[in-house]
Parts: C-alpha cells; sequence; structure tokens
C-alpha cells in the first residue's frame, strides 16, 4: 500500500501543498513529514474500508500523468478522508511541546492558546468531517454508473470501478442483508449515511441470524433471501407486510448494538444529545455522555423487541373458526325413551 500523499524530498521545502489541497483549513507552512505516520495510519483505514483492488485504482490515478475526470474525482474522494482523518490524529500531540523536560504548552506573543472546551469541540468537529467525508466515498463508488459499450476512457475507467466495488467485501456484506440500502434503513429510522450503514452491517446481521431466523424458520428466511437476491418482486401482502418488521426489527437492533461500539460523532444529530461547556475544563462536567448511549441503547431494545413481538405475532396460526353455521337438531326417539343426537 502506497500513501497518497508526497513527503516533500527537498531540504529547504517542507509544506504540506497535496495535504492543503484537500485540508484547506491548515496552514500551508505544515510540515507534512511529521504528519506522515499519521498519514499511513488513516491511510491503511480507507484501505480496509473500500478493499485492495480498488484502493490499487486510487494509487494509479495517483501515478497517472494525465489522470482522466474520474480518476481525479475518484482520487479526491478518497484522499480527502485520509488527510482529515490524519490531521485529527496529529493535531491534538501537536498541541504541546514534548520536551527533555516533559511536556510544555506553546505559548506565542500573536496566539493565544484555547480554552479545552474548544478543543473538544474541534475534535468533535474533525471527527464528524471525517465520517462524513468516508461517506461521500462510499457515496461516490455506488453512484458510478456502467456503461454497456464505452466509448471513453472514463466511461471505461467507471467500468472498472463498479465492477471491482460490486465484488468488494464491503459492498458484498450489506447486500446479502435484509437491509440493503439507506433508504429502506431511513424506513425504519433515518441514519442518511452509507458509511454509517456499512457499520451497522455487523449488527444487522446478527439480529438476523440470533432473533429472525429462530422466528420465522430457516426455510421462510431463504425464501425471502432468495427473492430479494433475484429482484423477484415480493406481492404477497403477509410476506410484505413480515418484510416491513424485520427490516425495522433489523435497524432497531443495530441502532441498540452500536450505541456502546460507535463514537456519538458517527451518528445523526439527534440520535444522541450532548453539550461542550464554555468553561475551561469539561472532562468533568458531562455525567450525562456516560449515561446517554445506554439510555439510547435501552431506547432501541424496547423498539426491536416491539418489532420481534409483532413478527411473532403475524407468523401465528390462523385461528379456527368459533360459529356453527348449522345448529344441532336432536332426533328423539320416545319408542326407546332415549335422546340421540
Amino acid at each position: 500500500m502506497k500513501v497518497l500523499f508526497k513527503k516533500n524530498t527537498d531540504a529547504d521545502d517542507n509544506s504540506s501543498d497535496e495535504l492543503k489541497e484537500v485540508v484547506p483549513y491548515i496552514d500551508a507552512d505544515l510540515d507534512i513529514k511529521n504528519l506522515m505516520p499519521d498519514l499511513i495510519t488513516a491511510s491503511n483505514e480507507v484501505y480496509s474500508l473500500i478493499g485492495p483492488e480498488i484502493y490499487t485504482k486510487a494509487e494509479e490515478a495517483y501515478a497517472a500523468v494525465t489522470p482522466n475526470e474520474i480518476q481525479k474525482e475518484f482520487l479526491r474522494v478518497v484522499r480527502y478522508p485520509i488527510g482529515v482523518n490524519a490531521y485529527r490524529l496529529y493535531a491534538p500531540t501537536n498541541d504541546l511541546s514534548h520536551t527533555n523536560n516533559g511536556r510544555k504548552m506553546r505559548s506565542d506573543d500573536s496566539e493565544k492558546t484555547p480554552f479545552e472546551w474548544m478543543l473538544d469541540r474541534d475534535n468533535a468537529a474533525q471527527e464528524k468531517r471525517y465520517f462524513l467525508a468516508l461517506d461521500n466515498l462510499i457515496l461516490f463508488l455506488d453512484r458510478l454508473k456502467t456503461y454497456t459499450v464505452p466509448a471513453t476512457p472514463e466511461q471505461t475507467y467507471s467500468n472498472i470501478l463498479t465492477a471491482l466495488w460490486k465484488t468488494s467485501e464491503a459492498f458484498k456484506s450489506s447486500n446479502a442483508l435484509f437491509i440493503r440500502t439507506v433508504a429502506q434503513f431511513d424506513d425504519c429510522f433515518p441514519i442518511q449515511s452509507r458509511i454509517l450503514l456499512l457499520k451497522l452491517t455487523p449488527g444487522i446481521k446478527k439480529c438476523e441470524n440470533e432473533e429472525i431466523i429462530p422466528r420465522i424458520t430457516q426455510a421462510k428466511f431463504d425464501e425471502l433471501k432468495t427473492k430479494l437476491k433475484n429482484s423477484t418482486e415480493i406481492t404477497d401482502a403477509k410476506d410484505i407486510k413480515l418484510l416491513q418488521l424485520i427490516r425495522e426489527a433489523c435497524a432497531y437492533y443495530a441502532l441498540s448494538w452500536s450505541m456502546l461500539r460507535y463514537s456519538v460523532n458517527l451518528f445523526p444529530e439527534g440520535v444522541l444529545q450532548h453539550y461542550t461547556s464554555d468553561r475551561a475544563t469539561t472532562r468533568g462536567l458531562k455525567p450525562a455522555l456516560n449515561a446517554e448511549p445506554e439510555a439510547a441503547r435501552q431506547a432501541f431494545k424496547l423498539d426491536y423487541e416491539a418489532m420481534l413481538s409483532a413478527i411473532e405475532k403475524e407468523l401465528e396460526p390462523e385461528p379456527l373458526p368459533t360459529d356453527i353455521t348449522e345448529p344441532i337438531q336432536p332426533s328423539i326417539n320416545y319408542g326407546d325413551q332415549f335422546f340421540s343426537t
């Protein structure tokens, strides 16, 4: 794996022009050599997400002398999350001077050290920016067009990227579930994020295996999955309702599963509400932050348990008729002095 940013070899020029192209808010004189370890870490995360084959195409686009338009756009959406993540990993350490006498606060006559609440807010903003950048990368790959008769290098390149993306582990793992698109998840609970849907994939899969199959049986599970895989339209009203209940159960289960596993900044506004104090210290003034994820987890747990109960009710057998349409007419034999019916 190659880093998609050059380390300037000119001893008199350690600027980070390439990094500033994708992270424009950093200073132009930031020495990119200091960020190289974090750039490698950030590159590995993107590499793991999109897979080695697609990352290799980004390396080829970076090395191209005259890249086409799709290569330029693809390289931009790959490098942006790498640059943002590298800088957010580097910045907290760079806030202090690391000397032989320990860590010292940087001070300058023309600049003031920010309050801790300002650093907290910026760290959260950097993390949210990183997740949005990953979302843009996945959306770019999802929206690539497939051309039946490629006539230009851009169309050929688009076909190659599309084929690689649709055979990648990230795409296949999410496309094998009952919830396959953001729109399907948003019908249950609005997340409006492709990267969040990918992150929730293990939770959705866990719900399918541990909660759905025992309730609907393996045979019914496979029947519905086969129809979805073959893009067969589900017309039976009971199956349509059952599928919607399954998706809602999986969505709420995955959200409950994720609450204690992922950063709050990965979720859309409103899932977890928290505040940033405007005082000098903040760490000791946020007791609610520890309780809110657990409260949200419990709320989503109640939601998915209600959906599971609805699935069980939906699968209950039809009740036997209790009304008798023909009344019983007893026949009386007076000669034998017995009643017979």
